[in-house]
């Protein structure tokens, strides 16, 4: 991480830890985690099935509360905020990509962009539209706007979920797994548009099993275990595994 960047650090973990206790057994999902993530920065986390990747990228979007540590994000300190805030700034701060697209079947498409932007108070109306019609335009897909996601191909649905992240402005974009459900010429469509968004200056974080999806960002960080076993810039890995 650059100087610069250590000087706008977005999102900061400190020792977060993640337990899990059922009948007595406790699970450490995440165990002593600390890292850092500037604004504009584009990183993958990976590891095996079970390594803990989900669990962080939950934490990292406010879907679940740690059992230590500190997180704070966009200047927030999350550790102390109640439910509503952390939905507050979650709705204002996160963008979310999922595997699944989780489009709602019975909204069309500008409906189900624009469902986040519903919820938030500082944006007037005609604000919302603005932002609905400027995403689609950017996800090429303003040509569907009035379709329902059956309409639509995956690859269709999934720049349809982009457009939903991208739309309120967020300060961080979350991606589990993408491509996921893509065949192999919809997964380099949809990571094309994931590096376009990175070279506007879109912050993003993406989990994926795909090494070579993952060789496209600036910064790879492999877990194990709950534990970060290596966290280094993407061009030092490819040279070693050259």
């Amino acid at each position: 991480m650059s100087a610069q960047q250590q000087n706008s650090r977005l999102v900061e973990l400190a020792q977060l830890n993640k337990v899990f206790v059922s009948d007595d057994v406790e699970t450490w999902a995440l165990n002593n985690i600390n890292v850092q993530i500037a604004k504009g920065e584009y990183l993958a986390i990976t590891g095996p099935s079970g390594c803990g990747k989900s669990t962080l990228l939950a934490q990292l979007g406010l879907l679940d509360t740690p059992s230590g540590g500190t997180y704070r994000l966009a200047g927030h300190d999350t550790s102390q905020i109640d439910k509503n805030e952390r939905s507050r700034i979650r709705n204002k701060e996160i963008g979310f990509i999922f595997q699944s697209f989780n489009l709602i079947s019975a909204l069309s498409v500008a409906d189900n962009v624009a469902l986040p932007l519903s919820y938030r108070a500082d944006l007037s109306r005609t604000q919302q539209r603005e932002r609905v019609l400027a995403a689609l335009e950017q996800v090429e897909m303003t040509h569907r706007a009035s379709h329902f996601p059956a309409q639509l191909s995956g690859g269709q649905q999934q720049r349809v979920a982009i457009a939903r992240a991208i739309a309120g402005q967020p300060a961080i974009i979350l991606a589990d797994e993408p491509t996921g459900n893509l065949d192999s010429n919809n997964a380099r469509i949809v990571m094309s548009l994931i590096d376009t968004l990175h070279q506007q200056g879109a912050t993003i974080c993406m989990v994926t099993h795909d090494m070579s999806s993952a060789q496209r960002t600036e910064r790879i960080i492999a877990m194990k275990d709950g534990v970060i076993v290596s966290d280094s810039p993407t061009s030092l890995r490819t040279a070693v595994a050259v």
